[in-house]
């Protein structure tokens, strides 16, 4: 019996006039989609989905490690980070012709999961085909009855579900006990297994959820056939590639908008591996791939001070803590100094922290159960022990107002945080936020193509439109960034290092700044290049270019056209034209992060721009000088 599990394409290629997108599926606690200006196709792959923001498929992956240790014929495909299209994905599942195929699924992602589903099954006309994963309609019996290409669901944590219904059909067996399983019953659904059923009628059973497993019968996530160095969650700059995994699932707080805990462990159950069964995988896949980093990618990873200190404790004894950088996600107000010194000890290099709101009173309302005093404190310690730090804030929560929402600004502003993620409220089908703001008529979008977790609001609240809520995540944006770099630069000694960077070139050069961080970072460094007396011309992708009008004339604004990145290849003859027309002295390129990690392109495309790489500097004020 050959199964095959896949993560199948998502993406919309661009046009002449409007930008395309590439999305996130399989391993997202949102899915969603990331702009693309240019589409590139090259042996069935398309350069332009690859790159950045990439989850490791881990339910996906741990179902396909239950179904290989069984004995099937397995087969893991994940279209999403091999960049696959959609014809070499059909290739593919036609020359694979499995018996079987799971779909790992989603809400926004579901229309066209049908459509793909509608198409295997021409390819393959006996698969049988279940669809699992976070979207709400799965548990619901009639989506069956609404959709004969699928055959079945699974609703919830699908991993062991998903097994004992492949063994069931491999033996012949009933399929009334599998866990959170809905499917076609060929007669009325039973109440007595003895009870006579009349033929031909065909009814939809959906069997009760059950007891979460334990975790320690898991294998290990499958990684063999998938492309190991794409998988990347760059934390405050973490470098690539990264290996991927998860310690622990599920989380005891009540947040109405968390999606996982809600849908997919269906409750407050934490469960933990135990600490030596993650070492021993870290070091198992560190012996196969040359990871440079490591995240691990749980709900709330320091529930447990105590799982925490034996984590760190172990981590150190195996020679990883230290040696590798690592990051996870937790909350900062169950952190304390000696927990936090373990996992810095143990190489903790950065950590994602939800604060969501400014306002205490509109956190005990989302049932966040935190306090916003000790939250800023832990955040503080953290930066404080050289931990970095990434904050999360939300907007459009039930009961903000406009003087919640800059509180919140002000409040972002002004921690140490190195990144941060402003978004918009989006109560996701099957929470109890979706719940509350549909019945208070709320939900301005059924339409299930717009829960792409980006920056379009779904939903409004009785103090915003959506309009209003989008205007304030781009201006939450705008102000962190501009403090960012304020704080950083404030003292003058980044100017002082870069006007010695400078020194060889003359007033009156012509050089160029490179778009390739945020935009109050490349400012600075335009302007202050500006005050040395240079003749400054800015290198940017389409979408930056206004942000630079007020400072340089249009002719020294290079857009790179239909492009949304650096790639050396696509941009290479544009930029030796650009050089033989303005004879640039040289290149200065601001740098997010002091690893320079997804730089080689950009520091490629630098050297044909002005044939040397003069200096960079990086938001926290570090500066390179490169050799002459």
């Amino acid at each position: 019996m050959k199964v095959l599990f896949t993560n199948p394409p998502w993406y919309k290629a661009p046009t002449a006039t409007q930008p395309g997108w590439r999305g996130v599926r399989a391993g997202s606690r949102w899915p969603h989609t990331f702009e693309v200006h240019s589409h590139t196709i090259k042996d069935g792959m398309i350069a332009e989905l690859v790159g950045g923001y990439l989850p490791f498929p881990v339910w996906l992956a741990t179902a396909a490690a239950f179904a290989k240790r069984e004995g099937f014929d397995t087969v893991l495909r994940d279209s999403l980070s091999m960049g696959e299209t959609y014809e070499s994905f059909y290739d593919f599942v036609k020359d694979c012709a499995p018996d079987f195929v799971m779909l790992e699924s989603s809400t926004p992602t579901v229309r066209s999961d049908l459509e793909i589903a509608a198409r295997i099954r021409t390819l393959v006309p006996n698969v049988k085909i279940l669809f699992t994963g976070l979207h709400v309609e799965f548990e619901q019996e009639d989506f069956l009855e609404a959709h004969p290409e699928i055959d079945y669901t699974i609703y919830g944590e699908y991993e062991v579900p998903t097994l004992k219904l492949l063994c069931a059909l491999r033996d012949g067996n009933d399929l009334d006990d599998i866990p959170a399983l809905i499917h076609r019953n060929n007669g009325t659904v039973k109440k007595n297994k003895d009870e006579p059923q009349p033929a031909n009628v065909i009814k939809i059973q959906k069997n009760p959820f059950a007891r979460l497993p334990d975790l320690s019968t898991f294998p290990w996530a499958e990684r063999d056939g998938l492309p190991n160095l794409n998988y990347f969650d760059g934390v405050c700059g973490l470098e690539r590639p990264q290996l991927q995994l998860m310690a622990t699932r599920g989380c005891p707080y009540g947040c109405i908008f968390c999606a996982w805990p809600q849908m997919l462990f269906r409750g407050p159950r934490y469960r933990k591996r135990s600490a030596d069964d993650v070492i021993d995988e870290i070091k198992a896949n560190l012996a196969k791939v040359p990871y440079k980093s490591i995240y691990i990618d749980d709900d709330t990873f320091n529930i447990s001070k105590e799982y925490v200190l034996e984590f760190s404790k172990k981590m150190i004894a195996a020679g990883i803590g230290g040696v590798i950088p690592w990051s996870t996600m937790g909350r900062a107000d169950l952190m304390d100094r000696q927990t936090l010194e373990a996992l810095r000890d143990a190489g903790l290099f950065s950590i994602k922290y939800g604060v969501e709101s400014g306002d205490q009173a509109i956190i005990d309302e989302i049932d966040k159960r935190m306090n916003v005093e000790k939250n800023i404190a832990m955040i503080r310690l953290t930066k404080e022990l050289g931990i970095r730090v990434h904050l999360t804030f939300t907007f459009g929560l039930p009961s903000d107002t406009a003087e919640t929402i800059e509180a919140t600004i002000a409040l972002a502003c002004s921690l140490p945080a190195d990144t941060v993620q402003f978004s918009i409220a989006t109560p996701f089908p099957g929470t109890e936020m979706y719940r509350m703001y549909d019945e208070k008529g709320w939900i301005v979008s059924k339409n299930w193509d717009d829960y792409n977790g980006s920056t379009v609001a779904v939903s409004r609240t009785e103090n915003f439109t959506g309009a209003e809520l989008e205007a304030y995540v781009a201006e939450a944006y705008r102000r962190f960034d501009k403090a960012q770099v304020e704080r950083s630069f404030s003292a003058g000694q980044a100017m002082e290092k870069l006007r010695i960077a400078a020194a060889a070139l003359s007033p009156g050069d012509s050089v160029v700044v490179m778009q390739t961080s945020r935009v109050p970072l490349t400012r600075w460094m335009l302007s202050t290049l500006q005050s040395f007396g240079l003749d400054v011309h800015v290198v940017t992708p389409m979408r930056f270019k206004d942000e630079f009008a007020s400072m340089v004339s249009k002719d020294k604004i290079h857009s790179m056209t239909g492009h949304s990145h650096f790639s050396y290849e696509l941009n290479r003859e544009w930029a030796s034209k650009l050089r033989a027309e303005h004879q640039f002295k040289g290149v200065f390129i601001p740098y997010t992060f002091e690893s320079r990690d997804g730089y080689g392109e950009v520091e490629q495309l630098a050297e044909i721009l002005g044939g040397r790489i003069v200096a960079g500097i990086t938001q926290r004020g570090n500066l390179f000088s490169y050799a002459a």
